[in-house]
């Protein structure tokens, strides 16, 4: 028995390849986070003079989300992307009791090689000419680390299977490394490897987590309704799993740093010194 799971969950996952884990997170930070992403929104509708919903509500930030969108794609997707970088969403990937689960399932020395991704679905923010969720896929080619990583798969709300859910192929882990397709944004699984049939909706409480090996095919659901669904995942990497000590830590992502100024004349002495006034 583990730290936080017991016999017949590390038995679960081992066998299936993924497992809904309940009671991670204190939901109160998950409440706090989502007020900091409302927070972002309404700051850029203020400076844009736009209309705010009031509230820190899910549905507050639903509304002020779609007005952005609406009113500027690009700043809605740069605000989007500074949402996926705040503390709470860190804090969330460093949860202790998180930690200890991916560690009763043989992640003995974690690592991480990606930062946090944030995923929202919704239909009242689908950007004109890109795409919500993904399509059939394994986690594997996106960061070929050790064999035993897991995916961490975190909700901000209670999941059902009308909330555009993960679905899941129980078992598709023990087949290792599927054959497929690259696109833009994942190495697409071929359908030779599933059917239909195969994918199992995840159904995850606030704060719960679903667990999930890299290996395991998956999807995005596209079944849901008017309300928006946010999540973060995360890759647990195992600095200590055999074939990556062996390869000598082959990592796919690198960072990249944007040298020079990115807005020109900026900033002025006042605008330093206005930062430490003493108020």
């Amino acid at each position: 028995m583990g730290k936080i799971l017991d016999r017949d969950q590390i038995r679960f996952y081992k066998e299936n390849g993924y497992l809904e884990a309940e009671d991670i997170f204190d939901v109160a930070l998950l409440d706090e986070t989502l007020r900091h992403f409302n927070l972002s929104f309404v700051q850029q509708l203020e400076r844009r003079n736009l209309a705010v919903e009031p509230g820190a509500t899910l549905d507050a930030l639903h509304k002020n989300m779609a007005t952005l969108l609406g009113a500027d794609v690009q700043l809605y997707l740069a605000t989007l992307r500074m949402c996926s970088k705040l503390y709470g969403v860190y804090r969330l990937m460093t949860e202790e009791r998180l930690r200890s689960a991916v560690e009763d399932l043989g992640v003995t020395t974690p690592l991480f090689q990606t930062t946090p991704v944030l995923h929202l679905m919704s239909r009242q923010l689908v950007i004109p000419g890109g795409y919500q969720g993904f399509d059939v896929h394994q986690d594997w080619t996106s960061v070929q680390g050790s064999l035993d990583t897991v995916t961490t798969w975190i909700p901000f709300m209670d999941i059902d299977a009308n909330l555009f859910t993960m679905e899941v192929v129980p078992g598709s882990h023990l087949k290792g490394l599927a054959s497929g397709v690259q696109e833009e944004n994942i190495f697409r699984v071929d359908e030779k490897h599933f059917s239909e049939g195969d994918f199992e909706p995840v159904r995850v409480r606030k704060g719960g987590v679903c667990l999930m090996s890299n290996f395991t095919v998956h999807r995005s659901s596209r079944k849901g309704d008017d309300r928006m669904r946010i999540s973060v995942s995360g890759r647990y990497e195992n600095a200590s799993e055999a074939s990556f000590v062996e390869r000598e830590y082959p990592f796919t992502q690198s960072k990249s740093l944007h040298r020079g100024f990115i807005t020109e004349n900026f900033p002025s002495q006042q605008r330093v010194q206005d930062v430490f006034q003493v108020k």
